[in-house]
């Protein structure tokens, strides 16, 4: 009789236990709803870039020398003018000095021919021409009496030779002496002018050139900037040409990144973005879309985009990571529902809202992907729609959790 009574309560706690399992398998899954609502959406493309400069300069020298001084240091800031490093300038100062020695010369020539002869210097030329006037005279005397004397037999034919020699010369030194007196009184004479003026204009260029050699031995910066670097050092030699300073203007320096290829045709010039740099995390920048391309990489299917900075963190360089995020889009009044409630599967994209205590699949079509809100297209406003909609089958089983979604 008891192990009939045993038995019996084992079928009924067997049964007992079925029935609860069972019950627990079959109820439907509690789902969250919410409507479909307007709202403002805006979707960010988040992509890591770095910071480039367009603008930089490689600073070398124009000629050899040795460095006396690194007037500054890697990373400096530095405005226009500023020295880098300079030379020792000794040989170019001498250079200096000569040349403008030589302009002073050639200055003073130009002054004394301007300025014609003297009272002295005429009556000077005139004494001579009259001293080689009468000595020729002499000349043409002592000739013709030594012809009477070689036709009479007194002198020979050398004599008389000598004779015709003597007064050549004493005319040839009169018609120089009176030329010289002719060119005095009629100078400044045009060709010594241009003479004179071309000689001092080649000893200014000289001067010029040499000062512009003095100027080279101190490297300066050509604008205000970023040092990246320094080449050389104190007591180094360098040769013209040779590279010895780096910089970048960070004023038009610009954030580079590489976003996906399908997003080319919705990225364009205009377009906001926010900078944060991982050093930096609770501190954000604005920039700009400036430029889409022209650099691509087909073997990763993606493309550039230079995005110009309204402002950067100080002592920020080229080369420096930072993510921009960039707004693709901007629908201010957009039917939307939250992100977890669009599922995307081959068959293309959609949401779930339920009828009858199961779940039905209403296909949909993205206008943008925001956070936390998707802008959608091909569903009704009021909808509702079931949140975590990727955890769920379609045609699945549910309760609604808390009666109706908000």
């Amino acid at each position: 009789m008891n192990n009939r009574l045993y038995w019996l309560l084992g079928i009924l706690t067997v049964a007992a236990v079925g029935t609860a399992v069972y019950g627990l398998v079959s109820s439907p899954t509690e789902v969250e709803t919410i409507r479909v609502q307007q709202r403002e959406v805006v979707e960010v493309y988040v992509a890591t870039g770095r910071i480039e400069a367009p603008r930089t300069s490689d600073l070398g020298v124009e000629i050899a020398g040795t460095v006396q001084r690194v007037a500054v240091e890697e990373g400096a800031e530095v405005k226009q003018g500023d020295r880098l490093v300079v030379l020792r300038p000794r040989n170019a100062k001498l250079v200096v000095e000569k040349a403008k020695a030589r302009v002073e010369t050639r200055r003073n020539e130009l002054r004394e021919v301007k300025r014609g002869p003297t009272d002295a210097d005429l009556r000077a030329a005139e004494s001579e021409v009259e001293q080689f006037a009468a000595q020729l005279t002499q000349a043409e005397r002592e000739l013709k009496r030594t012809k009477a004397l070689f036709e009479e037999g007194g002198v020979t034919e050398q004599a008389l030779e000598q004779a015709r020699t003597a007064t050549k010369e004493a005319r040839a030194r009169f018609k120089n002496a009176e030329a010289r007196l002719d060119r005095l009184r009629e100078r400044p004479l045009p060709e010594e002018l241009r003479a004179a003026r071309a000689r001092l204009k080649q000893a200014s260029v000289d001067l010029e050139r040499a000062r512009n050699d003095l100027a080279e031995t101190i490297i300066r910066a050509p604008f205000d900037g970023l040092v990246l670097a320094i080449e050389t050092k104190e007591g180094e030699r360098v040769t013209p040409n040779e590279t010895v300073a780096r910089m970048a203007d960070m004023t038009s320096a610009e954030i580079y990144a590489e976003v996906d290829e399908d997003y080319f045709g919705r990225l364009a010039p205009g377009q906001p973005a926010t900078l944060i740099f991982p050093s930096m995390p609770e501190k954000t920048f604005t920039a700009t879309v400036h430029r889409v391309g022209p650099e691509i990489a087909t073997d990763r299917g993606v493309v550039g985009v230079h995005l110009a900075p309204d402002s950067l963190p100080k002592n920020t360089f080229p080369g420096l990571t930072v993510d921009a995020n960039i707004e693709v889009a901007r629908l201010d009044q957009a039917l939307a529902a939250p992100i977890d409630a669009v599922v995307r599967d081959p068959m293309g994209t959609y949401v779930l809202t339920v009828e009858d205590g199961t779940t039905v699949r209403q296909a949909v079509d993205v206008r943008a992907r925001g956070e936390p809100w998707t802008a959608l297209e091909g569903i009704e406003a009021g909808t509702q729609v079931v949140r975590h909609a990727a955890r769920l089958d379609i045609g699945q089983a549910v309760a609604l959790a808390g009666g109706e979604g908000s």
